[in-house]
C-alpha cells in the first residue's frame, strides 16, 4: 500500500523543483515536433534531464537540481541549436520560442530564397511544404497528392498507393474521412490546394494515429494564421487545355493578443476531357463462345467547385486554448460519355455499339470541430477534441446505345443481354460524430506517458437502382433495386511512453486498442474487429548531422462501406460493378530502419500484409451468366522496400532533390480460376529542382516514373510525367505571376493488360490505355496571387511577462 501511494503522488503531484517550458518552432512560427531537448550541465556538459516536444511543438523539462545548464535542440531535417549557458534555481522558467533553421547544403554560398524546403524528413516520414512548390497555385487537392513523392492515383479505378502499397487512409488536419475511395477522391478534386499548407506523409505512425492505414497515412493540413494583424490574401488563376480552367481563392485572417481567426473562400470551373480505349478477348457462355471486343470510354466532364471555411482560436490564460473550425465544400459535375463497344461475335459476325452516358453529379460535404486545450499543471495537458462530418451525393445518369453493322447500319441486337439503354439514380449520404481526448504526463525527467480516447459513430444511407431500356420500354433490373443502410462503430484507447534514454537517444512505446462493428440492413451479423496495434519507435542521433531511426507498428486497412454492399452498376451488357460482402480487412506488420545525413535519408522496410484489399478485380457471379469487377483480397503480400531521399545544392541558385523507391514483392492471388503467386521489382523514381533567376524568376521543374508494376492479375505500363512552373515576383509587394505547365511532354496514359498475370474468369485477356486530359491537349494556367495588410508580430501562445528570465542563443 505505501508503495502504491508514492507511486500515485509520484505520477499526479506538483514537481518539487520549478519546470522549464518551451516551443521548437522553424522560421515560419510553424511547430517542430519530436525534437529532442537535452538540458545539460554548464559545467561537465552532463546530462540532467530531456523531453521529446510534442505535436504542437511544446517542451517540459523537469531538473533534478538548481545549478548552471544550457540546452541542446536536435530534429531530423534541422539545424542543431544550442543556448547560452543560464541559472536555474527552483523557480519556473517560461523560455520564449526556440526557432530551428532548416539543414541547408549550400557550402558558405547566399540563399537566394528564403522559401521553406518542398520536403523535410521527420522521423515518421515526410512533411511536403506544397506552398513551396510553383505547381501548387491552380491546382487542387487530387493533383497535387498526384505529385508527391512515392503517391500513385490510379483514377480510372479510384484508388491510391503509397510507395507502391495499396490501404492508405486520408486525413484532414488530422481527422479520417470515412469515405469509399471513389468519394474521397471526388473530395480531393474539389478542394482548393491554395488552402492547404502541408502535407504529411505518415509511414512510420505511432500509437496516437487510428490503426487505418496499412500502407501510411496522408494527412493534409489546412492553412491557419496566428499572427497580429489583419492580412488579405488573393490568388485569381485562367487556364485552358481540352477547354476553359479558372479558379480564385480569397483569405482574410486577423489576430488579436489572445485569439485569431481565418476565413476563405474559393471557386473553381474546369472544363477538361479524358478518357481510354482498348481491345480484349474473352468467352462468355452466354454469348455463345470467345468473341474479341474493341472498346473504350471518352468523358467530357465540367465541374464547379465552392469552398468555404472558418477558423476561429482563443487563448484566455497562458494554460488554456479553444476554438472551432467550420469548412463547406460543394461541387457539381456533368459528365458526358461516349461508350465504345464493338464485337466480333462467337459466329463471326460483326456488331457494334455507340453508347452516350450523360450524368450529373453533386457533392456537399461539411465538417465542424470543436477543440479545447487545456495545460492542468507543469506535468500534465490535457486535448479535448469534438467533430462531425456531414455527406451529401445524389447522381443521377442516363445511357442510350444503338447496335450497327460492319457498313454502320441500325441493327436490333440478336442477344437479349443488349439492351437500348439504362438510367439509374444514386442517391447517398454519411454522418459521422467523432469525440478524442488526449491526456500528457510527464512522469519523470526522462519518461513521459500520453493516454487517448476516440470514439466515432457513422450512419451510411444508399438508394440506387437501374433501369433497362428493352425496345421502347423500361424495364426494372431487380438485381440494382436496393435501399441500403448502415452503422459503424469505433472505440479506440492508447498508451504511449516516450523515453529519454541518454542525451543522444529516444524511445516511443505505444499500445492501441481498437473495436470495429459495422452493421449493414442487408446482412444479418455485423463485422466486427476488435485488436491490439502495437508500435514502438527508436531514435539515435549519431552526431551533430546524422540520425538514424527503428521503428515497428501493425496496422489495418477496413473495407469501405461501399466496398461490401453487394449492390449491381452496370459497366455494359456484360459487366457490373459490385461490392464484395465477403472482404476481409488488411493487417500489415511493417518494420522499419532509417538513416538520415544532412538532408539525405535512407530507408529499409520489411512488410507483410495479410489479405490485401485489391478494387476493381473481375470475377464472376454465381450463376456464371456475367462479369463482376469487385473488390478482392490478395493472400498475402511481402514486400523488401528501399526509400533514397537526396537533395542537393548545385549552387546557391539551383537546388535539385531526388528521391527512390525500390520494392521486391511477392504475393499470392486465389480469386483467379487458378491460384498463383508472382515475385516482381517494384521501382519509382522522383525528382523536383527549383532554379532561382535574376530579377525575381524562378523556375521548378519537377517529374516522377513508375517503371512496370503488377495490381493483382493485372500488370501496368511504366508511365511518368514532367511538370513546369514559372514565377515572377514584382517589386514592392505587389504580387507574383506563376505560369504553370502541368505533364509538359503530354505523357500520363495508363497502360493497363488485365489477366496478364493469371488467367481470369471467362479467360479474359485485355490491353487498355487510360489519358488523362494533360495527355490529349496542352494545358496552360496563369495565377496572380497578392497579400495585402502586414502582420505586427507572432502571437505568443503564453502571457508571461516578457521580462522574466529566457533563455537566447
Amino acid at each position: 500500500m505505501k508503495t502504491l501511494l508514492l507511486l500515485l503522488i509520484s505520477l499526479f503531484s506538483f514537481n518539487l523543483f520549478g519546470q522549464i517550458t518551451g516551443k521548437i518552432i522553424t522560421a515560419k512560427s510553424e511547430a517542430v515536433p519530436f525534437a529532442n531537448v537535452v538540458l545539460l550541465s554548464a559545467k561537465d556538459s552532463s546530462i540532467n534531464t530531456g523531453a521529446a516536444t510534442n505535436e504542437n511543438g511544446d517542451f517540459q523539462l523537469n531538473p533534478t537540481r538548481t545549478g548552471e545548464f544550457f540546452l541542446r535542440v536536435s530534429s531530423i531535417g534541422y539545424q542543431n541549436y544550442q543556448s547560452k549557458s543560464f541559472a536555474f534555481n527552483n523557480s519556473p522558467i517560461q523560455i520564449t520560442s526556440i526557432y530551428l533553421a532548416e539543414e541547408n547544403n549550400a557550402l558558405n554560398e547566399v540563399t537566394v530564397s528564403a522559401k521553406k524546403d518542398l520536403i523535410q524528413n521527420t522521423p515518421i516520414g515526410k512533411v511536403i511544404n506544397i506552398q513551396s512548390s510553383l505547381m501548387t497555385k491552380g491546382s487542387n487537392a487530387l493533383q497535387v497528392l498526384e505529385r508527391l513523392p512515392g503517391v500513385i492515383s490510379d483514377r480510372r479505378n479510384n484508388q491510391f498507393s503509397l510507395n507502391g502499397q495499396s490501404g492508405v487512409t486520408i486525413l484532414f488536419n488530422g481527422r479520417r474521412v470515412p469515405m469509399s475511395m471513389e468519394e474521397l477522391m471526388n473530395l480531393l478534386e474539389s478542394t482548393i490546394a491554395d488552402n492547404i499548407e502541408k502535407i504529411e506523409l505518415i509511414t512510420s505512425p505511432t500509437a496516437q494515429y487510428d490503426a487505418d492505414g496499412g500502407a501510411g497515412i496522408i494527412n493534409i493540413i489546412f492553412k491557419k494564421k496566428e499572427n497580429e494583424g489583419t492580412r488579405l490574401n488573393l490568388s485569381v488563376t485562367a487556364g485552358y487545355g481540352y477547354r476553359e480552367k479558372a479558379l480564385t481563392s480569397i483569405g482574410l485572417s486577423h489576430g488579436f493578443k489572445k485569439a485569431h481567426i481565418n476565413a476563405s473562400y474559393s471557386f473553381g470551373h474546369n472544363h477538361d476531357y479524358s478518357g481510354y480505349k482498348g481491345h480484349g478477348t474473352s468467352n462468355f457462355p452466354f454469348m455463345g463462345g470467345y468473341n474479341s471486343t474493341i472498346f473504350g470510354g471518352l468523358t467530357d466532364r465540367i465541374q464547379q467547385v465552392h469552398n468555404a471555411n472558418v477558423l476561429a482560436e482563443f487563448r484566455p490564460t497562458n494554460k488554456t486554448s479553444f476554438g472551432g473550425e467550420l469548412s463547406f465544400s460543394s461541387s457539381k459535375t456533368h459528365n458526358l460519355v461516349e461508350i465504345i463497344g464493338d464485337r466480333i461475335m462467337p459466329d463471326g459476325s460483326f456488331l457494334g455499339s455507340r453508347g452516350l452516358s450523360d450524368g450529373t453529379n453533386q457533392r456537399q460535404n461539411f465538417i465542424s470541430s470543436l477543440y479545447l486545450n487545456q495545460k492542468l499543471s507543469t506535468k500534465s495537458q490535457l486535448n479535448f477534441d469534438l467533430s462531425y462530418i456531414g455527406y451529401n451525393n445524389d447522381s443521377p445518369n442516363l445511357v442510350t446505345y444503338r447496335y450497327f453493322n460492319e457498313d454502320g447500319k441500325d441493327i436490333p441486337p440478336t442477344n437479349p443481354i443488349f439492351n437500348y439503354g439504362n438510367r439509374g439514380q444514386s442517391h447517398s449520404t454519411i454522418h459521422v460524430g467523432v469525440i478524442k481526448a488526449d491526456y500528457s504526463l510527464q512522469l519523470t525527467p526522462k519518461i513521459q506517458a500520453e493516454l487517448g480516447f476516440k470514439g466515432s459513430y457513422t450512419t451510411n444511407a444508399n438508394t440506387s437502382n437501374v433501369e433497362r431500356k428493352v425496345s421502347d420500354v423500361w424495364e426494372i433490373d431487380p438485381r440494382t433495386q436496393s435501399t441500403i443502410s448502415g452503422d459503424e462503430k469505433i472505440i479506440a484507447g492508447y498508451s504511449q511512453f516516450r523515453f529519454l534514454l541518454n542525451s543522444k537517444s529516444n524511445l516511443h512505446a505505444g499500445l492501441r486498442y481498437e473495436y470495429w462493428q459495422r452493421n449493414i440492413t442487408i446482412y444479418k451479423e455485423a463485422f466486427t474487429i476488435a485488436q491490439f496495434f502495437p508500435s514502438l519507435l527508436y531514435t539515435y542521433a549519431i552526431n551533430d548531422k546524422s540520425n538514424l531511426s527503428l521503428s515497428y507498428s501493425r496496422r489495418i486497412t477496413r473495407p469501405a462501406y461501399t466496398d461490401l454492399i453487394s449492390n449491381l452498376f452496370y459497366n455494359d451488357a456484360t459487366f457490373v460493378f459490385s461490392g464484395n460482402p465477403l472482404l476481409k480487412p488488411t493487417i500489415t506488420d511493417a518494420v522499419k530502419a532509417e538513416f538520415n545525413k544532412k538532408g539525405y535519408n535512407v530507408g529499409l522496410s520489411f512488410q507483410y500484409d495479410l489479405h490485401p484489399i485489391l478494387r476493381y478485380q473481375i470475377t464472376s457471379n454465381p450463376q456464371k451468366d456475367i462479369g463482376v469487377s469487385s473488390p478482392q483480397n490478395l493472400d498475402y503480400q511481402k514486400s523488401m522496400n528501399l526509400f533514397i531521399s537526396a537533395p542537393v545544392q548545385i549552387a546557391s541558385w539551383w537546388k535539385f532533390t531526388l528521391g527512390s523507391t525500390t520494392a521486391l514483392r511477392r504475393y499470392k492471388i486465389s480469386y483467379s480460376l487458378n491460384p498463383a503467386v508472382k515475385t516482381y521489382l517494384f521501382q519509382n523514381l522522383n525528382f523536383t529542382q527549383t532554379i532561382s533567376l535574376p530579377k525575381n524568376f524562378e523556375i521548378e521543374l519537377s517529374g516522377w516514373q513508375n517503371f512496370p508494376f503488377f495490381d493483382g492479375a493485372n500488370r501496368l505500363n511504366g508511365f511518368g510525367v514532367m511538370n513546369l512552373g514559372i514565377a515572377k515576383k514584382l517589386k514592392n509587394d505587389k504580387g507574383t505571376f506563376q505560369l504553370s505547365l502541368p505533364d509538359l511532354f503530354q505523357t500520363t496514359s495508363y497502360y493497363t493488360h488485365i489477366g496478364s498475370m493469371t488467367p481470369i474468369a471467362f479467360n479474359i485477356r485485355s490491353e487498355s490505355n487510360f489519358k488523362d486530359e494533360t495527355a490529349l491537349y496542352r494545358v496552360v494556367k496563369l495565377t496572380y496571387s497578392r497579400s495585402f495588410g502586414r502582420n505586427t508580430k507572432n502571437i505568443s501562445r503564453n502571457t508571461d511577462d516578457e521580462e522574466r528570465e529566457r533563455v537566447r542563443k
